[in-house]
């Protein structure tokens, strides 16, 4: 029997990385069908997008971005292998420190796929959208104010899609992806906020469910490793901009 339940989400997340504190509180209410006769308990991911890591490989010597899981006590620790329940509402949240618009985005380093600037297989298909600095958010409400983006003070941006910004010279305004793929599928499509801060520092929520058991790849499709167009060092490489998640039940 298919029944709609209204979930309330509280989210606390405080992560410190590099010295740099960053706290959020986020509330929201949404009501989702879905085929369960037992109440859905709540899991959360937490993600942190450091952007300079030492990469060093036989042919790459370099600093590129990388994506780390948050542990309970604070520590971060790799992304490898991420393991997540299946028929359970999840809570992703996800601090970048990472910033700057692309404009390449999608399967290859010559891609120009406005699917991967959208959000995909969350609860409404939308994330919600915070800022870690007071001058970071009157920056990007003054930027983003002719971009056709809500914005909803107090509980985050309400984001479906991402634009492209800057004319021909721009680029989507997109920093990374957390994108879980099955055979070619895309079940899940998380595009972090590039905004206007030169230091980086948004922060995104949002909740999805996953349905089916198994190992899928979790992959950014914004090209942001070395060599090959982009899709070279930390694109290619498990624990930084690709990985594993095993859905279990």
């Amino acid at each position: 029997m298919v029944s709609e339940k209204t979930i309330y989400a509280i989210i606390s997340a405080i992560v410190i990385v590099g010295g740099l504190g960053i706290g959020v509180a986020y509330y929201e209410s949404v009501s989702v069908a879905h085929s369960s006769t037992s109440e859905q308990a709540a899991t959360s991911l937490t993600l942190v997008i450091s952007p300079n890591n030492w990469f060093n490989n036989s042919t790459i010597h370099h600093r590129q971005p990388a994506f780390f899981v948050v542990g309970p006590n604070g520590q971060l620790s790799s992304s490898a292998l991420i393991k997540l329940p299946a028929h359970k509402l999840i809570t992703l949240t996800i601090i970048d420190y990472d910033s700057g618009v692309t404009p390449i985005i999608g399967e290859n380093g010559t891609s120009n796929n406005s699917t991967y600037a959208k959000v995909i297989g969350t609860v409404g298909n939308v994330e919600y959208v915070y800022n870690g600095s007071t001058s970071y958010i009157n920056a990007t409400l003054s930027g983003n104010a002719s971009n056709n983006i809500t914005i909803q003070k107090g509980s985050g941006w309400a984001v479906s899609s991402f634009p492209w910004v800057g004319g021909a010279s721009g680029g989507w305004e997109v920093t990374h992806t957390f994108t879980i793929v099955q055979n070619g599928q895309i079940l899940l499509n998380v595009p972090t906020f590039a905004g206007t801060n030169p230091s980086g520092g948004s922060i995104t929520v949002t909740q999805f469910y996953l349905n089916n058991t198994g190992s899928f790849t979790w992959q950014c499709f914004v090209p942001c490793g070395n060599e090959l167009n982009g899709w070279g060092g930390a694109m290619a490489t498990a624990g930084w901009m690709t990985g594993e998640v095993e859905v279990v039940s």
